[in-house]
Parts: C-alpha cells; sequence; structure tokens
C-alpha cells in the first residue's frame, strides 16, 4: 500500500517573507500609536493622582477641624522641598503661622508621587509650594489670605500633540480643585502655567 506524499507541509519562502512584511507594516502603524496611549496614559494616572490627594486633603481637614497642608516632598522626606515632580506628602499642619512643615513624623497623613517619567508638575506662585486647607475646607495661604492658583501636570513625550500633553488643576479660593485642558499649543518643555 502506497501513502500519498506529504509535499507542502511547511512553508515556502516566499509565504515567510510576506508574512514578515505584512507585521512589519503592522508593527510600523501600531508602536507611534501605542507610545502615545502610553504617555497619555502616564499622564492621566499622575493627573488623578494629584487631584486624589488634594481633595482627600480638603476632606480631611474639614473631617478633623484642622488645617491640612500639601506640599511637594521625596518620598522620605520629613520637610517640603520645591519640586512636585518628586512627589508630595499631606500632613496635619499644627502650625500654621510658619513655614509649612510637619511637626513630627507622626503629622504625614500620606503621600503622593513620584510623577512618572517625561510627567512635570508645575504651579504658579500662589500653589508652587503648598496647598492649606482650613476646616471650613477652603484653600488659605499661611498669611492667612484665600489662596487660588493652578498646577500644570504636563507630559514631555514626543508621543503626544502640544494639544494633548498637559492638564490644568485650578484651586478656587472655596478651596475647589477643577480640572481643565490648557489652551492649545503646549510646547514639549512644559512651561510653568
Amino acid at each position: 500500500m502506497r501513502h500519498p506524499s506529504r509535499r507542502g507541509a511547511g512553508f515556502t519562502l516566499v509565504e515567510l517573507m510576506v508574512t514578515i512584511a505584512v507585521l512589519a507594516i503592522l508593527l510600523a502603524i501600531g508602536i507611534p500609536a501605542f507610545a502615545s496611549l502610553i504617555a497619555a496614559n502616564r499622564l492621566t494616572s499622575a493627573t488623578n493622582e494629584l487631584v486624589a490627594s488634594l481633595q482627600t486633603a480638603r476632606t480631611e481637614a474639614i473631617r478633623r477641624n484642622a488645617r491640612i497642608t500639601v506640599c511637594p516632598a521625596a518620598p522620605t522626606a520629613t520637610a517640603c522641598s520645591g519640586n512636585w515632580r518628586d512627589g508630595w506628602m499631606v500632613f496635619l499642619d499644627q502650625t500654621p503661622g510658619n513655614a509649612p512643615a510637619p511637626e513630627s513624623a507622626a503629622d504625614i497623613l500620606f503621600r503622593g508621587g513620584p510623577a512618572p517619567r517625561n510627567i512635570t508638575i508645575v504651579g504658579n506662585t500662589p500653589v508652587s509650594s503648598y496647598v492649606s486647607f482650613t476646616a471650613d475646607g477652603t484653600s488659605k495661604l499661611l498669611s492667612r489670605a484665600f489662596q487660588a492658583g493652578t498646577l500644570r501636570v504636563c507630559s514631555t513625550a514626543t508621543a503626544l500633540g502640544d494639544d494633548r500633553r498637559a492638564r490644568h488643576l485650578v484651586l478656587t479660593g472655596a478651596g475647589r480643585i477643577v480640572l481643565k485642558h490648557p489652551p492649545t499649543g503646549v510646547p514639549s518643555t512644559c512651561p510653568s502655567p
């Protein structure tokens, strides 16, 4: 009894080359879109974390009937620094007339950040070094004047266009945090708001 031959059980060189060419075209189209998706997700994640920290600080100020301050600080620092990108800490501010700083490590309620790679966070003068909420939920400077300003969360990734790379967190005098998209044309250097 003869068995039929098993000719054609593999791929020819031409079939393999066509498959590789199609795969290369798909990757060339898909990788830039995927990089844009990753950069947009990093921006959204950093923005949401900062918004949640500020809203939680406001809630804690009302709940504890005390001043709660959020300031830029590295993950292990016990004092405020000047760079929001390094992270931030939320603490019970027991001496609100002085420079914002926790009196002890026990006053630190929680920490946030640091921001992901390619994300910068900068604030204009009223919120560049701290945001402070009083017992009634309003935001006030240490001098007891109303505090309002803008924090910009921005991606320096080239995968995002200038119209999609930044978010503004606007702090109102009433203590509300409003998320806004900034004007179009934010350059990849992400200047201060």
